[in-house]
């Protein structure tokens, strides 16, 4: 349908208070999109004149908040101010403010602004409750946005860092994480994604249920989904996705805790978890590098008393140089 048609027949569906909460949205933006306003005057001009009466009860949809629900405008019945007849509140909202606040503050009523809160993780790993259940254990040096309460056809969130999140089931609202231009999408189930703005990589690891990964890169969208016990890794500099078997991803029950369990893991991948759960940065000595590393580590306790661990198993040292670590043989 040519956009000028869609809006007509919106604007329509919206006057006769028909639209749904998909067409209410696409009508507002394609109302703020619209840039010949004498058009836009033109139509509401025509169709003040054309419109049979509506009655003051039931013109606001079912789908509105509450507060939007009770807005109230005070009218003079004394006065018609060249109108016919009387066509509901939406459109004596237009006739007594005008187009911009029609735009504007209108849109604002119909579309309030959600409100995010933002959960962040220093040196400590937290966990919350969203506001539908849905549980979220959020590592150290990260953060996570997500709004007070989910109102909208989706669960929508922002993560920069890692968490695992227990997503509570609700088919006709998926839930979806953000991390730059990758959305991971559920329904409900048990996963955990680690993706740091600074690694050029993200991690993706299921231990219930199934995900859905969107890589958006180039003009071009790259998807791929996985069940228990599989991973995805994004590279966002390759702008590729890579499915693997990771018939361990229940340890990451207890990887939400601090208790990290290795089983014979590059000494490298060590490392990383370190600086990813303290926020350090740490050097390993080159002959190092092709170690394996058995054991485990609470990541919980105090920077020194891992490091300590992690090398009296290694048969290594460590040794600190102004902010930076260093693991030397």
């Amino acid at each position: 349908m040519e956009e000028k048609e869609q809006f007509k027949y919106l604007y329509n569906q919206y006057l006769h208070n028909r639209c749904t909460a998909d067409e209410l949205k696409q009508f507002f933006n394609l109302l703020n999109e619209r840039q010949d306003k004498e058009e836009i005057m033109t139509l509401l001009s025509d169709t003040w004149d054309q419109t049979d009466t509506l009655p003051e009860e039931g013109l606001i949809p079912p789908f509105l908040k509450p507060e939007a629900k009770q807005v109230k405008l005070e009218v003079d019945r004394h006065k018609h101010y060249g109108f016919k007849k009387w066509i509901g509140v939406a459109a004596l909202l237009v006739a007594l403010t005008g187009i911009y606040f029609y735009q504007s503050s209108l849109t604002s009523l119909f579309n309030p602004a959600t409100k995010y809160e933002l959960a962040h993780a220093t040196t400590k790993r937290k966990q919350l409750q969203l506001a539908d259940g849905t549980k979220v254990w959020l590592s150290p040096n990260s953060t996570l946005s997500y709004p007070a309460k989910f109102d909208d056809n989706e669960r929508l969130v922002t993560l920069d860092g890692e968490a695992f999140f227990e997503v509570t089931h609700d088919a006709k609202h998926p839930f979806i994480i953000k991390s730059g231009d990758v959305s991971t999408t559920v329904l409900g189930t048990s996963f955990n994604v680690a993706a740091y703005t600074k690694q050029h990589t993200i991690n993706v690891t299921l231990v219930t249920g199934k995900v859905a990964v969107a890589l958006n890169g180039n003009n071009n969208t790259k998807r791929d989904t996985i069940t228990a016990n599989q991973r995805l890794i994004i590279d966002k500099t390759a702008l590729s996705i890579t499915k693997v078997d990771y018939p361990d991803a229940a340890a990451f029950l207890n990887k939400r805790l601090g208790l990290f369990d290795y089983k014979g893991a590059a000494l490298q991948e060590v490392i990383k978890d370190l600086e990813n759960q303290y926020n350090i940065q740490i050097q390993l000595d080159s002959e190092l590098y092709t170690k394996t590393f058995y054991g485990g580590l609470n990541m919980t306790d105090s920077l020194n008393e891992t490091l300590d661990k992690l090398c009296t198993v290694m048969e290594t040292k460590w040794e600190k140089d102004g902010g930076t670590y260093a693991i030397i043989k």
